[in-house]
């Protein structure tokens, strides 16, 4: 998840749920790799421009997204561009879109009120992936495993937070 010490992350301009679609079909459409995403960045007297951004899709650098494609070399990507009209300047960054699994939560997972995740707990036999995506609705939620988490700490990666999840116990 996006570290949420950097108090003076980029954030970008609101985006629409039917964009977040549009977007996530672009993903499986052949092509749309070469076809750039743009977004305004709200402006302020400092911004950070963190290694991960987790709105309004999650955003990596060219750095973080190296690491990436070394465990997931079909991990699906677009460029992103991400505009200040204000001091007129532009970051690339790139949209990633992990394959998402399904029945990877165990029954112990606890949900809050509003059906949002509150306790993470996998199932013991969920494929063995790098990196993946639970399919939820109201929250994108991206997995890595430990070797993947592992190597991304140990480059100078700026902005992402790593909680360790449980995985269910057998009897």
């Amino acid at each position: 998840m996006a570290d949420p010490r950097w108090i003076h992350r980029v954030e970008t301009e609101p985006v629409g749920e039917l964009q977040r679609r549009t977007w996530n079909q672009a993903f499986h459409d052949s092509g749309s790799e070469h076809t750039a995403i743009n977004l305004y960045v709200r402006s302020g007297f400092h911004v950070d421009y963190t290694d991960y951004l987790e709105q309004p899709v999650p955003l990596v650098s060219d750095q973080l997204l190296e690491t990436l494609i070394l465990y997931c070399p079909q991990l699906k990507r677009r460029a992103t561009v991400l505009t200040d009209k204000e001091r007129m300047t532009q970051e690339t960054y790139w949209a990633i879109h992990p394959p998402a699994l399904a029945n990877v939560l165990s029954p112990h997972t606890r949900r809050r009120m509003d059906g949002s995740l509150e306790r993470i707990v996998l199932k013991r036999d969920f494929p063995e992936v790098p990196l993946f995506q639970l399919m939820e609705l109201r929250e994108t939620v991206i997995i890595v495993n430990l070797a993947l988490s592992e190597s991304i700490l140990r480059r100078d990666v700026a902005g992402v937070q790593f909680i360790p999840l449980d995985l269910e116990q057998t009897n």
